[in-house]
């Protein structure tokens, strides 16, 4: 078993492009529709078969077959000036070699509100607030955008919202606030613990247009980290605390093109002591709309959370993630590629801590994906993804391979 462990904010590096069904609308499923069709829910049942060529991402692999079956539902509901979507979902995975040790069950479900008094960039109010439950098994991948369980089954739920004001066509401010948690399934007795967290954080944000196409942003936020049996080790807490000062350039580049950049510093005190941690951080957003069948994307991002590796410690991680999609065959068949790279930058206080666990990490992942609607009740869909880790410690380099195919059954 590999004794490192990742943590969930490798969600962020999720696939940029959304495997949408394409298609004419005959193609497309349609859906139960309620209140004058203002309310539409979407069912599905999806059946897929995986092969993993190192189900626990160690040095020396083992592969390993999967059967999938995952039920669930999409809806929408939209009114004059608000809209909410959202989806709630199952799976159960059957493994063939591993059936006794992994397979666990796998559930959770994603609402998003908004609300906006105008028009886009418009004077007025606008509100955005989502919320997202998972309990994930510990087969999940970089690639999966859940994180890696390693062999832990992990349950986490995420709450953001973020209020904005437009005073004019030229300024706007805004404020935003977040709570994280997350906690592992550490029941098994066989390997060390991992440790979990709970986050919260509030920030404000203050833009103005310079141009049409370009606004000047300034932002700062504020975050306080609880890790999960942290405190009273070797006298050190579990608290940590974070602050972040960025500034950048956002809007659009063109009527295509969105973009949101933004550098700045951030320091972390950490474990107790008044330990801290400084330097650099960034957060890159931008959307291409080459033509109305494909589309470029491109996510970054750096921050801190704590260990979950070791009590009273803290990570630095900076994320990279670039994708595209492509319709083609008549918009039946939409086609997807992403390249995700994440660095963890351990930050250490105790070098008896550190003995043996001060290392950092690289990991990236290659995805290929293509979906292909038959008709507005079934898609085919297949997956390919390709991991690689490098760290300071060989013994704990691997490579990993999945690939993945499957039907979809939707109305």
């Amino acid at each position: 078993m590999n004794k490192h462990f990742t943590g969930l904010a490798v969600a962020s590096l999720a696939a940029i492009p959304v495997f949408a069904a394409g298609g004419s609308e005959g193609d497309k499923p349609m859906g139960f529709r309620f209140f004058n069709q203002h309310l539409t829910i979407k069912p599905y049942v999806a059946l897929s078969y995986t092969y993993d060529s190192n189900v626990d991402t160690m040095h020396h692999s083992s592969g390993d077959s999967i059967f999938c079956i995952q039920p669930g539902a999409d809806f929408d509901w939209k009114g004059d000036t608000w809209a909410l979507v959202g989806s709630a979902w199952y799976r159960r995975n059957a493994y063939c070699k591993y059936s006794n040790e992994m397979g666990e069950n796998s559930y959770g479900e994603s609402l998003a509100f908004k609300w906006a008094s105008s028009a886009q960039n418009e004077k007025g109010w606008s509100l955005v607030i989502a919320e997202k439950y998972r309990y994930s098994d510990q087969s999940d991948s970089l690639g999966s955008g859940d994180g890696r369980g390693i062999w832990r089954d992990r349950e986490a739920f995420d709450i953001s919202g973020v209020l904005q004001r437009r005073f004019s066509e030229r300024l706007h401010a805004s404020v935003l606030g977040q709570y994280n948690w997350l906690d592992y399934k550490n029941d098994t007795g066989k390997y060390a613990p991992l440790y979990g967290w709970q986050s919260w954080s509030a920030g404000a944000e203050a833009g103005y247009a310079a141009s049409k196409w370009t606004d000047l942003i300034l932002a700062g936020g504020y975050s306080h980290y609880t890790q999960s049996g942290g405190r009273g080790y070797r006298n050190y807490n579990n608290e940590s605390k974070a602050w972040t000062v960025q500034a950048g350039l956002g809007s659009h580049a063109t009527e295509k093109i969105t973009y949101r950049a933004l550098m700045g510093v951030s320091w972390l005190d950490y474990g107790g002591h008044s330990n801290a941690d400084r330097g650099w951080t960034y957060s890159l957003d931008g959307n291409w709309r080459v033509t109305r069948q494909w589309q470029i994307s491109v996510l970054g991002k750096s921050y801190y959370q704590p260990s979950e590796r070791t009590r009273g410690q803290a990570l630095k991680v900076y994320s990279l993630s670039a994708g595209t999609s492509y319709l083609t065959l008549g918009d039946k068949m939409t086609l997807t590629a992403n390249v995700a790279w994440r660095y963890e930058d351990t930050c250490y206080n105790d070098r008896y801590l550190a003995s043996g666990n001060d290392y950092d990490e690289d990991i990236l992942s290659v995805r290929l994906g293509a979906t292909y609607t038959i008709n507005r009740w079934v898609s085919v869909f297949t997956m390919l993804t390709w991991e690689e880790d490098w760290c300071d410690r060989k013994e704990y380099d691997y490579s990993r391979f999945r690939g993945t195919l499957g039907l979809r059954f939707h109305y």
